[in-house]
């Protein structure tokens, strides 16, 4: 969306500033992309860890090592999943005050997009934390998740306010 005012007139003053937030979109994206292949090695690695042998106490112990480790990574990549769309929620509302008057509706499902992928790893989060045994970790990240949580209402709420202020 930013980029669709490149060399338009009425857009030299924000031009540069619009670029770089298509390009720091440009890398979000990207990132977003690898964190689903990421997200689907944490999911195999908890089921693998799951399925360790527990015939033995030494056994046991091995697989809940295993476990939590495991779900401490399939915590981390929802986590970082949400960092991100908290960022692209911050770029879309930058476009949609800065962008292309006739994108804004772009912007608006981007928004909308970024919010429901963040409320989707926020899920993700909840059930892999329940499992973890680690006080501080879980602590830690519900703490986090909140906040972003928080921080993309807040964004989201305002990029809409503009969104139809601009229709």
């Amino acid at each position: 969306v930013a980029g669709l005012a490149r060399g338009k007139a009425g857009y030299e003053g924000v031009e540069s500033e619009l670029a770089q937030i298509e390009d720091r979109g440009k890398v979000i994206q990207g990132r977003l992309e690898a964190l689903i292949d990421e997200d689907a090695r944490a999911y195999e690695s908890v089921i693998a860890a799951i399925r360790l042998p527990k015939s033995s106490e030494k056994e046991k112990a091995a697989r809940v090592d295993a476990m939590q480790a495991a779900y401490r990574e399939a915590t981390d990549v929802p986590l970082e999943t949400m960092e991100l769309c908290v960022e692209a929620l911050e770029l879309a509302e930058a476009s949609v005050k800065k962008g292309n008057r006739n994108a804004t509706t772009d912007a608006a499902v981007a928004i909308l997009l970024a919010e429901s992928a963040i409320r989707g790893a926020s899920l993700n989060c909840a059930v892999n934390l329940a499992s973890i045994r680690d006080e501080t970790f879980r602590s830690n990240a519900e703490e986090r998740v909140e906040q972003l949580l928080k921080r993309a209402d807040e964004i989201g709420h305002e990029a809409m306010a503009v969104v139809t202020e601009r229709l």
